[in-house]
């Protein structure tokens, strides 16, 4: 009796002791699966770097700059030579010519207007002078005369007075380069057997650009009009003109 006894009350210990051993690896398992059941946590994202700080930095503009400005463009035609030809063809074409030249030569040249457009004076001073540019050359065709005609800016007379200037007048400071870059392609222009006539003109836009600036104005033969488009005669003055920068500029820096 004392023997049974003592049996059942072991076995009754032997099982509280294993209930007791298997209830921490029992509730583990409901743990795992109620935390399975729980959306995971969302990462914080890393924000992407905005296009100002992945774009490369612009180029800053040369330092010197020759603005080519062809005249007229989209429905001013400007003048029409020999019946067919118009000089708004003619100057952008001469100009696509003098900008290859001077980049042969390394100096960095624009023109304001690339394609048959439209384009006011006044908005082609406006870029001319936002640009800082270091020389301005607008560009003419036309019928009076033969050779190339080259033009300085005539201001108003009396010169004005006071800290602004007027619109009309804002070439007055850069006048003098103006002249001195002038005789030098009139001189190089010389030098192709060329008729070369300089004059002063209030030819617009001269006057109002802030940089030296000149015109340059292909003169077409009575006889023969279709000469001043031709290959040979545009590449003359374009060298002559490329020329004459290039000394201007190493002689003085700037005209």
């Amino acid at each position: 009796m004392r023997w049974t006894s003592w049996t059942k009350k072991t076995r009754l210990a032997f099982f509280c002791a294993l209930l007791i051993c298997l209830a921490p690896l029992m509730a583990p398992a409901w743990q795992i699966t109620q935390q399975e059941t729980q959306p995971p946590v969302a990462q914080p994202e890393v924000p992407a770097p905005s296009p100002q700080e992945t774009e490369a930095p612009k180029p800053s503009p040369p330092e010197f700059l020759v603005i080519i400005d062809p005249s007229h463009g989209g429905d001013d035609h400007g003048a029409i030579l020999g019946g067919q030809l118009m000089e708004k063809d003619i100057t952008l074409n001469f100009a696509r010519l003098l900008r290859w030249e001077l980049g042969n030569r390394g100096i960095a040249a624009r023109l304001l207007r690339e394609s048959d457009v439209s384009m006011s004076l006044e908005r082609r001073a406006e870029l001319a002078n936002s640009l800082h540019v270091a020389l301005y050359i607008a560009l003419h065709a036309g019928e009076a005369g033969e050779g190339v005609r080259v033009y300085t800016p005539l201001l108003p007379s009396p010169p004005p007075a006071g800290r602004f200037l007027p619109w009309e007048a804002a070439q007055s400071d850069s006048l003098p380069r103006s002249r001195v870059l002038a005789s030098a392609v009139a001189a190089e222009l010389q030098k192709t057997q060329l008729e070369v006539t300089s004059m002063s003109s209030p030819l617009r836009p001269l006057n109002n650009i802030v940089a030296p600036a000149i015109a340059i104005e292909l003169a077409a033969s009575a006889d023969e009009p279709r000469g001043i488009a031709g290959s040979k005669f545009q590449t003359s003055v374009a060298l002559a003109i490329t020329t004459a920068i290039v000394k201007s500029r190493g002689q003085g820096g700037q005209p």
